[in-house]
């Protein structure tokens, strides 16, 4: 080991410690590429930042997102979670049979993972229009992941295609049960208005569904995968949300000037919090604090604000909830990345891209 790569160790601690308590995870880009040049190649250190690196562009830089998971990937070739990166590079950059691929080699390295099978299932149906298979790889991710309403979506999308439209409308109609969407009455409404499933894209409740889906639907195709140092999978049912947690979240959330729709994206949000955010914090959900909970209910508001693109600030949000900016901005950043949360986040959002 030379003398810069004694200091990785150390600037990986630093990278870990900002990621965990940044608003904003794109900071450390040049804090990751100072660890790529500094560590070993081959150690552990070098991999991380490879990884995250792919990740943290993948949205805005496919080609060299892809380009750092590919060196993940030769040094790794079992590594899910570059796999998945790349998938999404190939996505986003029109290279649907590659996209296929590389999720297929991904849910091969993490067969339980329901986001792989959700985003491969999604391109079969939407990108490659192999209805039958799509709708058998995203039973699979619905039966791991029924609480999650863009997986029943795409779901219902490929069951209509393939034909079995009474499967589709069950599983429209117990998501609608679940919770007021949308997406899922539009959806339920081109079922009702009857499916074309011989696999032409151009015909009316088609083209219809897949605007109600998000404009080519590739949207959906979206990063949610475990991450191991927290030891979770992102799609898991939510648990309910603490009372207090919730009646602090709901009367701060009546002085934000924020529609019914994502009011109840904020709740919705809160239950996985509840679940995602309590423990990795060593915090019980029934005993939070005074402190934390108004903080904790001011970071899911602001979460809701930051997908959906809403011109706040965070000072406005935290004013509403009484805390002061420093705290709501360290407990979003745990959210964050505890909940994998990005702008236009297909899970909370309520305004639609264009």
């Amino acid at each position: 080991m030379d003398a810069k790569s004694e200091h990785a160790p150390e600037l990986r601690q630093l990278i870990e410690l900002r990621l965990a308590r940044s608003a904003d995870p794109t900071n450390v880009l040049p804090l990751l590429h100072r660890l790529v040049r500094i560590a070993d190649e081959e150690s552990d250190d070098a991999i991380f930042a490879q990884i995250h690196l792919a990740e943290l562009l993948v949205e805005r830089h496919p080609w060299r997102s892809a380009l750092h998971a590919r060196r993940v990937i030769a040094r790794r070739p079992g590594d899910d979670r570059a796999w998945a990166t790349l998938a999404l590079c190939h996505a986003l950059l029109g290279n649907y049979r590659a996209a296929v691929a590389s999720y297929r080699r991904a849910l091969d390295s993490a067969p339980d993972n329901p986001w792989y099978a959700h985003n491969l299932g999604h391109l079969l149906d939407v990108a490659l229009n192999r209805a039958d298979e799509a709708a058998a790889t995203l039973g699979q991710a619905y039966r791991a992941a029924p609480q999650c309403g863009d997986v029943a979506a795409s779901y219902a999308h490929a069951l209509a295609r393939a034909g079995k439209i009474t499967e589709a409308r069950q599983v429209v109609c117990r998501a609608l049960r679940r919770t007021a969407s949308q997406e899922h009455a539009a959806l339920l409404e081109w079922l009702d208005g009857g499916v074309r499933h011989d696999g032409d894209h151009s015909s009316t409740g088609t083209a219809s569904a897949r605007a109600t889906l998000g404009g080519c639907s590739l949207a959906r195709v979206v990063i949610r995968h475990a991450r191991p140092a927290h030891g979770r999978t992102d799609c898991v049912a939510p648990t309910h949300v603490d009372p207090g947690l919730e009646g602090i979240l709901m009367r701060g959330l009546e002085r934000l000037p924020l529609d019914t729709r994502q009011r109840e994206r904020a709740r919705s949000l809160a239950h996985d919090t509840s679940d995602h955010l309590a423990r990795p914090l060593g915090v019980r959900a029934r005993s939070w604090g005074r402190s934390t909970a108004p903080a904790l209910a001011a970071a899911v508001a602001y979460a809701i604000v930051f997908v959906d693109g809403v011109p706040l600030s965070q000072a406005e949000v935290a004013a509403c909830f009484r805390v002061s900016v420093a705290n709501l901005r360290a407990r979003f950043g745990e959210l964050r990345s505890h909940l994998d949360l990005l702008p236009g986040d297909a899970r909370y959002r309520t305004v639609r891209r264009r």
